[in-house]
C-alpha cells in the first residue's frame, strides 16, 4: 500500500512535459535503427535512450517533491539542461529521413526569392560588411546560451511571500520553452533543413571580435547540419521574452533589445533563412497560447489535494 501511494504522490508531480519527453525519448530511440548505416550504435542509442526514459518518468518528481529548494530547482528545469544530448543527435537523426539533397532547402530558398525578390542572408552581409555590426550580431546569437537561465534567475530572486506563485511561473515558462523544443527537434528529424551556409555562395568574410571567435568555434566544433527551420534559437528565446515581459515589466527594455537583435542576428550571420525566423516565432506564440489553455494536469491535481 505504502508503494503505490507513493507512485501516487510521484504522478501527482509528473508534468505534461514529462510525458511529451518519454514520447520524444521512446521515439527517437528507434529513428536510428531504420537507417543504422548514417547512426552509431543504433540498438545501443536505443537503449541509453528508453534508460534516460525511465529516469525522466520517475526522478524529476521526486525532485519536485523535496523540501530542499535547490533539490526542487533541479526536478523544475532539468529538461533544458538535457537538450545539448538532444542536440547533438541531430548530427546523425537529420539524415534518417533525407538524404542532404533531399532538405528543404531549395523550396526555402525558392520561397525567399519569390517573397524578396534576393536572398537577404547574403545580401545583408554584403551590403553591411562592417566588423563592428558582425561582432554585435554574433552577441546577440551567443546570448541564446543565457536568455533562459536569466528568466529563472529573475524569477527565483523575485521578492514576495507566495513561493508556490513562483514555482508556477517557473513550471509556465520550462513547459513552454520544453515544447517547444521538443518540437523544433522532432521537425529536425522529420525534415531537416541546412541552412543558407551550406545552400548559397557569395559570402562576404566580415571581421569582428571575441563573440565572432567564440561563436565560429562553435560552429565549427559544435554546430549540427539540418535544423535551420524552423529557428529554435528565435522560437526559444520568444518564451523567456514573453514570460519577462508578462512578469518582470522593469526588465521587459534589456530582454526586448536582446531579442530583437538575436532574431536580426539570425540572418546576418547566415545561420537562417528569414522565413526560418517567422515560423520560429509563429511556433513560440503557438506553443505558449495552447499552453496557457491546457494547463498542466499535475498542477491541477496537486492544488485539489491541497484544497
Amino acid at each position: 500500500m505504502s508503494i503505490r501511494r507513493h507512485l501516487v504522490n510521484l504522478s501527482l508531480r509528473r508534468m505534461n512535459h514529462d510525458r511529451l519527453t518519454v514520447v520524444y525519448l521512446s521515439l527517437s530511440a528507434f529513428y536510428p535503427v531504420l537507417k543504422p548505416s548514417v547512426f552509431p550504435d543504433p540498438w545501443a542509442n536505443a537503449a541509453l535512450h528508453l534508460g534516460l526514459a525511465v529516469l525522466v518518468w520517475f526522478v524529476p518528481p521526486l525532485m519536485r517533491a523535496s523540501g530542499h529548494t535547490l533539490w526542487r530547482l533541479l526536478g523544475e528545469i532539468y529538461l533544458p539542461l538535457i537538450f545539448p544530448l538532444f542536440y547533438a543527435e541531430m548530427e546523425h537523426l537529420g539524415l534518417i529521413y533525407f538524404p542532404f539533397e533531399g532538405s528543404l532547402d531549395p523550396a526555402l530558398i525558392s520561397l525567399e526569392q519569390w517573397i524578396f525578390g534576393f536572398q537577404p542572408s547574403i545580401t545583408w552581409s554584403q551590403v553591411w560588411p562592417w566588423p563592428w555590426f558582425h561582432e554585435l550580431m554574433e552577441f546577440a546569437y551567443f546570448t541564446y546560451y543565457f536568455l533562459a537561465a536569466a528568466y529563472v534567475w529573475l524569477v527565483m530572486r523575485a521578492p514576495g511571500p507566495d513561493r508556490e506563485r513562483r514555482w508556477d511561473a517557473l513550471r509556465d515558462f520550462v513547459r513552454d520553452l520544453s515544447v517547444t523544443m521538443l518540437i523544433c527537434y522532432t521537425f529536425y528529424t522529420l525534415f531537416p533543413a541546412w541552412g543558407p551556409k551550406y545552400f548559397r555562395l557569395g559570402y562576404v568574410e566580415v571581421g569582428g571580435g571575441p563573440f565572432t571567435a567564440i561563436m565560429r568555434h562553435i560552429h565549427e566544433n559544435g554546430a549540427i547540419l539540418g535544423a535551420a527551420f524552423p529557428s529554435s534559437h528565435v522560437a526559444a528565446s520568444l518564451i523567456p521574452w514573453w514570460h519577462t515581459w508578462r512578469r518582470f515589466p522593469r526588465h521587459r527594455w534589456w530582454m526586448t533589445t536582446l531579442f530583437v537583435l538575436l532574431c536580426m542576428s539570425t540572418v546576418y550571420n547566415r545561420y537562417h533563412y528569414v522565413v526560418d525566423v517567422f515560423a520560429g516565432l509563429l511556433l513560440g506564440a503557438l506553443v505558449m497560447y495552447a499552453g496557457s489553455r491546457l494547463g498542466d494536469t499535475a498542477r491541477d491535481r496537486l492544488r485539489r489535494r491541497w484544497r
